[in-house]
């Protein structure tokens, strides 16, 4: 039996997807809520509630588990729901969870570097996370990712919702730090190969897509992909600073955060990309498959900063 965590994620999803195709193992889900339960359930998939904050429900979760794909992670802190509780302890419980219950192998994902002494939040907890996994004692493979894009992504529908303020589009900082932007569904597709690949077993796999982008060049993607015309705006970062720092404090779920300000000034590219090398996957190109921030309205942008 396989059991997914941050089964609300929308990486889950595309790996809940690729598993029912690929593989005959059971497949059960760690959820947060009963709603989504059910519509698993609904779907044939095992669904339990739980959350990787709460060591009691992901041991229940645990129970006849072989394999884990580590997927919970949060990018900001909001009320008791922080990356250090997620992203670190979070995962040092799944760790003991998977030590109970026998556990053969847990694959999990997280963002390309992360390391407990990097000054970045998000990169920081989730290196906790990795080291912990790491020196756990269980067969493991840890994959890090660029940016991550697909229906559901945070960061390229961000910019899209913000692309559709005319008549100007803001920049941060000069734009031309460097990403590696990879689809979901190849995300998904390498952690489903390695659940059975042994050139994964017990390695730091670095999945990014095939090309390198700046920060500017993919929101001219974005704003080709939408037919925009906008003004662009480079915004030096400390002014950024102040109206992020006020957002992060006044609003539900900020459109951006202090934490992914931070890192938007920040090369996130592969040294080492092992999508096609070792898993075999031709990675999509940004350009062919962001269709689907033409789906994203202002109106949703809003409604999703007020967390409604």
């Amino acid at each position: 039996m396989i059991l997914i965590t941050g089964g609300n994620g929308y990486v889950a999803s595309y790996t809940i997807e690729q598993l029912k195709k690929s593989s005959s193992e059971t497949i059960r889900v760690l959820v947060r809520k009963a709603a989504h339960s059910e519509k698993l359930q609904q779907r044939g998939i095992q669904a339990v509630v739980g959350d990787v904050t709460d060591l009691a429900s992901l041991k229940h979760a645990c129970t006849g588990v072989d394999k884990i794909i580590h997927l919970a992670a949060v990018n900001r802190d909001k009320g008791n729901v922080t990356m250090q509780r997620v992203n670190a302890e979070g995962t040092i419980n799944v760790v003991e969870a998977a030590k109970a219950a026998g556990v053969k192998h847990i694959i999990t994902v997280v963002g390309l570097g992360a390391d407990a002494k990097r000054p970045y939040p998000l990169a920081s907890t989730q290196g906790v996370g990795v080291d912990s996994i790491i020196n756990s004692g269980i067969p493991y493979t840890i994959l890090e990712a660029s940016v991550i894009f697909g229906a559901g992504d945070e960061f390229l529908n961000t910019l899209a919702g913000l692309a559709r303020i005319p008549p100007v589009m803001v920049v941060p900082g000069d734009g031309q730090s460097r990403f590696q932007p990879i689809a979901a569904q190849d995300v998904a597709a390498c952690a489903v190969k390695a659940l059975h690949l042994p050139a994964a077993l017990n390695q730091r796999l670095q999945i990014c897509g095939a090309e390198v982008l700046t920060l500017e060049q993919i929101i001219d993607a974005i704003l080709a992909e939408m037919q925009l015309k906008r003004i662009k705006i480079k915004m030096p970062v400390p002014i950024l600073k102040i109206a992020v720092g006020l957002m992060d404090k006044t609003l539900p779920k900020p459109p951006v955060t202090p934490s992914l300000l931070a890192q938007l000034g920040v090369d996130n590219v592969a040294t080492n990309n092992s999508t096609e090398r070792i898993f075999g996957v031709t990675p999509i190109k940004l350009t062919e498959g962001i269709g689907f921030v033409k789906q994203m309205t202002l109106g949703k942008l809003i409604r999703r900063t007020l967390n409604k």
